[in-house]
């Protein structure tokens, strides 16, 4: 049994913050950079490691709440005047992982005046409100930057705008803090380097982390998470997939690792969404060529977020390979039944056999009968393996059951934590 896995909490927590970031090009290392801003903040006020370590971490994932690209963007052009509701699910997401959750305050507070910490009680002896309000400070100073000047040329509009954020948006003690970090030209070149990722990784504070499977399957829920409830109708997609590819891999006489692996792979298969608008992706109707070809994008993300884990490699490639078919029509990279695993078939069949039975903005649940002709028409066109259609269709209400009640579970934990915030 696969009792311990080795995952780079540093591979896993850039790849994501990277792949957040995508959507447009003025969101593109927004987060990267805020860490940045955030990191240098921390060093310059001798922040202990443990501190400096949960402020990057948070700083990296910060935006984790606004889970549609349009949200992000909004937030980023100063549209959004109410980003409390990101704050909040975004401190929520960071609870459901243990690896995250030391930094969930720093989350709920991130959009949070000093002016309104005063009020509160709360002052920089809190470390959550320190760490949070150098997050705050690395967010404007970044939204702040023009992408299309050099920044040298801007060093006194942007730290006058830091200025004039202090006592109210800001504590005053953290923008002197702040001027003398802003002094030195490497932090504003450093600050725009297309290098900066790199740069980060190599002196970054977070640690190689061991955990074990039940540790695992909680990051995957994360991860799944900041994409699937993007939509009621999509909030226990992954689930679905996941249940329904462990199931018939049981079938299959998987075990172990290979069992744990594939469940994993069924829940992060859609992560590469995470580039795809809302406005696509829950259109209530057919797509346009234009749509589409959007969203066929999203298996290839998948792919460059996953393989970059150390750890997660064979996760990655059975992921990926969702919407490949077996005579090679499928995307993203054209792959036929010589080049697809039985792991990858095994995810290909679930997808479809889950999207199906779930309900979408433009038609009803199917049933059984759908479900099962669909996929056996699939089967007889040479785009799914039959085998595995067989080991679905042999025990499908024991399977559609597991799968409806997993689902359920999730779209509960949907309803009571997250649709509030919709």
């Amino acid at each position: 049994m696969w009792r311990s896995i080795t995952i780079n909490l540093a591979d896993l927590l850039f790849s994501v913050s990277e792949a957040m970031d995508l959507s447009d090009p003025s969101l593109v290392d927004h987060q990267i950079r805020t860490a940045y801003v955030s990191s240098e903040l921390a060093q310059a006020a001798a922040l202990n490691h443990h501190d400096a370590e949960r402020l990057f971490t948070a700083a990296l994932l910060h935006d984790i709440g606004a889970l549609s690209p349009e949200e992000k963007l909004g937030i980023h052009m100063h549209e959004d005047l109410r980003p409390e509701p990101h704050c909040q699910r975004g401190g929520t997401l960071f609870r459901e992982a243990f690896w995250l959750a030391p930094a969930a305050d720093i989350i709920d507070w991130h959009h949070t005046p000093y002016a309104v910490h005063r009020e509160h009680g709360r002052s920089l002896s809190d470390a959550s409100v320190t760490e949070a309000q150098m997050l705050l400070l690395g967010d404007v100073l970044e939204r702040s930057v023009d992408r299309n000047r050099f920044i040298l040329h801007q060093l006194d509009g942007l730290r006058a705008r830091i200025r004039k954020l202090s006592g109210t948006l800001l504590h005053p003690d953290l923008v002197l803090l702040f001027e003398q970090v802003a002094k030195r030209e490497e932090f504003w070149l450093e600050l725009v380097s297309r290098d900066l990722s790199r740069h980060l990784r190599e002196r970054s504070l977070l640690r190689f982390i061991n955990i074990d499977y039940p540790a695992a399957r909680a990051v995957a829920g994360v991860l799944k998470d900041i994409t699937d409830f993007r939509s009621r109708f999509t909030a226990a997609h992954s689930t679905g997939v996941a249940s329904c590819a462990r199931q018939i891999a049981e079938v299959l006489h998987f075990s172990g690792k290979d069992l744990q692996q594939i469940e994993l792979a069924g829940f992060l298969h859609d992560i590469g969404k995470l580039v795809v608008p809302n406005s696509i992706l829950c259109k209530p109707g057919m797509l346009s060529p234009q749509e589409y070809a959007v969203v066929r994008q999203h298996p290839f993300y998948t792919h460059r977020i996953l393989a970059r884990v150390r750890g997660f490699e064979q996760i990655a490639e059975w992921a990926s390979c969702h919407h490949e078919r077996l005579d090679g029509s499928g995307y993203p990279a054209q792959l036929d039944r010589h080049s697809l695993d039985l792991g990858a078939k095994v995810v290909a069949v679930a997808d479809v056999a889950a999207a199906i039975a779930e309900r979408r903005p433009y038609r009803d649940p199917g049933g059984q009968q759908a479900v099962l002709t669909a996929l056996q028409d699939m089967s007889v066109k040479g785009l799914l393996e039959p085998t595995i259609v067989e080991a679905l269709a042999d025990r499908y209400n024991q399977i559609m059951d597991n799968v409806h009640a997993a689902q359920a579970d999730d779209e509960q934990r949907y309803q009571a934590r997250y649709a509030q915030f919709s």
